[in-house]
């Protein structure tokens, strides 16, 4: 045998092993960055499915307890979901509450939600508010410079609709407080 024909041969073979394996070595690598870019774009896809175990703020279209039926209409079961603070009011100040509801359906339907809102979620706050225009009618303020006042400052206010809920709460209470809280004042 010729050893110059067999190193040749030996060296051709090596480089072509060498080449090969270079080229698996290769083919491993790009495959296993594929699959890594593959693995990390599924686990950032899985991750947004994965439950979140915080609390998280969700909006309502309307506040309180209502429904909206298969015809789209928005039925309210304020009735049926009292809290515990709602569900204590009674007498005068449940009196009181009954005829804001009452009366808060008279204005625009985005003004009349955001006062069924706020008489649903804090009815003791418009309590406190209307005894305070009474307590004020009292020390001698009337309820027609309480009315002013509120007008200036709903100036302030940017949100038209803000604005116009703001004027009608504030007119609201201040039309029926005295029949509940101040019938004996005379300054009104």
């Amino acid at each position: 045998m010729n050893t110059t024909k067999d190193r040749f041969v030996l060296t051709q073979i090596y480089d072509i092993l060498k080449n090969h394996l270079f080229l698996t070595l290769a083919i491993r690598v790009e495959f296993m960055l594929s699959n890594l870019r593959l693995m990390a774009a599924l686990g950032v896809v899985l991750f947004n499915f994965l439950p979140y175990y915080h609390t998280a703020a969700n909006a309502q279209e309307h506040e309180g307890c209502f429904l909206v039926n298969n015809a789209g209409e928005l039925v309210y079961l304020n009735d049926l979901c009292k809290s515990e603070e709602q569900s204590a009011i009674v007498g005068e100040d449940g009196k009181f509450i009954e005829n804001y509801k009452r009366l808060a359906k008279q204005y625009s339907p985005a003004t009349t939600d955001y006062l069924l809102q706020e008489i649903n979620k804090s009815p003791a706050n418009k309590i406190a508010i209307a005894k305070k225009i009474c307590a004020d009618a009292r020390a001698g303020i009337s309820i027609a410079e309480a009315k002013l006042k509120t007008l200036s400052e709903a100036k302030k206010i940017d949100n038209p609709i803000a604005r116009e809920a703001f004027i009608a709460e504030m007119d609201l209470i201040s039309t029926i407080a005295p029949s509940y809280y101040c019938p004996d004042v005379t300054n009104l």
